[in-house]
Order: C-alpha cells, then structure tokens, then sequence
C-alpha cells in the first residue's frame, strides 16, 4: 500500500477492500485522467490517451473534466495507482491541492503531458513534482518533424527502445525550478530554421516527489482546428505507455 498520511491510508484500505469484494481485476493499473481545460485541444487529446492506455490491456483510465471536485475525494482518490495530467487550468481547491499532494508523495504515480507543464505557476509543489516547466522565457518553434534520442538507454522506460521521428511542437527553455533533481530520457534538436534553439531539449523527463515516480511526457501538441499526428505515431504511443506504467509500478512490462 502507498504511505499515504492516516487518514488516506485508513480510506485506502476500505477502497482496496471493496475493490476485491465488487470482483474487479487487482492487476489492472487504475489512471485518473484530469481534463477538462487546456490551451490545447484537450476534447482530442483526452480521449485519444484513455483509448491508448486501455489498449494496452494494463490500464483502466477514469476521466474527470473536474479535477478539483475528483480530488477533495479522498476515498475515491485513494482508488488509484496513478494520475495523468492532460490539464491546463483554474487552479483548485485548497484541500484538492492538498490531497493531490499527498497522495503524490505517498507513492501515487503521476504523469504530466505537453501543455500540464503550464499550470498552476506559483504552486511551489506542483512545481517541484514537474521539475521542468514553461514558465516566463519557455517557447517552441514550428509544428515540425523532429528526431527524438534516447540518451538513457537502461532506464525501464527507454531500456530497449530506439530513438524515434515525430511531428511536433518542440518546447525549448523549460525552467528547472527549486533545484529539483530531474533525469533526461530522450531529448530532441530544436533547429534555429524552425524557430528553435540550437540545442538539445528535453522531451522525456522523470523525477521523484517523496515515494511518487513522476513521468512528464514533453510531447503531445494538439491545438484546436488542427491534425492529430503528434499523438498518433508509434514512438509517441510507446512511450506514453511505458511512461504511464513506470510512474504506477516503477517497472515496465508494456513492449
């Protein structure tokens, strides 16, 4: 069980308990996908992630369009293995910030995507969890093809992966914040001809956040009106996969 203060311990415990006793399936991984605000097309994004995490066969994704009403849930918070942020919005309640939290540094995976790098500016422990954040001075250049490299090849999410090609939105100058200690999986070349940097950026990060593994999955660009093709490669999917079951169980069995 996650180390969770007493009270979400104490809850947990009934939640797991009643989980057995409605028969459901103990070695499914349970995702609580937050949306519902994004200044990206969240209405696309969100479904496309729950329809390829479950397609994996190791997830059961929940959405919420309210992450903050989900959150001051503790019971039902308790009922999860992980947390994925597709949300880039209002800021929440005092107690759902506080649960969040919590539960994030009892053990909680959690995974942070594309535009959730945005949010919540000022929340300090937000911010640590992320690590790497566009705040004042982050950009990107073009939606274009870029090549993304493995450079952390015995990590479980990268270990036998290959470096991949994809269409996107490549953020540059993410900001490190509170000296968090972050770890660079795969980063990719933002070319001045597009608008970039001339520098490596980091596309796969992970950290830690007390006992919670945090996996930010830098890509995922979908405005609204446009294509979908920087979620819909292989190498994109794989990896989110991959990602999502290491912040849940710090190991991973997906191909």
């Amino acid at each position: 069980m996650r180390h969770f203060p007493r009270e979400l311990k104490e809850k947990s415990s009934r939640a797991e308990n009643q989980k057995g006793r409605n028969g459901r399936d103990t070695n499914v991984i349970r995702c609580l996908l937050l949306s519902g605000a994004n200044n990206h097309d969240w209405r696309r994004s969100t479904p496309f992630v729950k329809q390829t995490l479950e397609s994996s066969g190791l997830f059961e994704v929940t959405v919420t369009e309210n992450p903050s009403e989900v959150l001051e849930d503790t019971e039902a918070l308790c009922g999860y293995d992980v947390i994925f942020s597709d949300y880039y919005g209002p800021e929440w309640s005092d107690k759902a910030k506080a649960n969040f939290e919590a539960a994030i540094r009892g053990g909680m995976g959690l995974v942070v995507m594309h535009a959730a790098d945005n949010a919540f500016p000022g929340w300090v422990e937000y911010e640590k969890m992320v690590g790497l954040l566009w705040r004042d001075g982050t950009g990107h250049g073009g939606f274009v093809e870029i090549d993304c490299r493995i450079v952390d090849h015995d990590h479980p999410i990268t270990k036998g992966l290959s470096d991949f090609r994809k269409r996107e939105e490549l953020y540059h100058r993410l900001v490190h914040m509170h000296d968090v200690p972050c770890h660079v999986l795969a980063v990719a070349y933002s070319n001045p001809a597009d608008g970039g940097t001339g520098n490596d950026e980091p596309v796969m990060v992970v950290t830690q956040y007390g006992a919670g593994r945090v996996y930010h999955h830098v890509l995922g660009h979908v405005w609204e009106g446009g294509d979908m093709t920087a979620l819909e490669d292989d190498g994109f999917k794989r990896t989110l996969i991959r990602g999502t079951e290491w912040a849940a169980t710090g190991a991973v069995t997906a191909p």
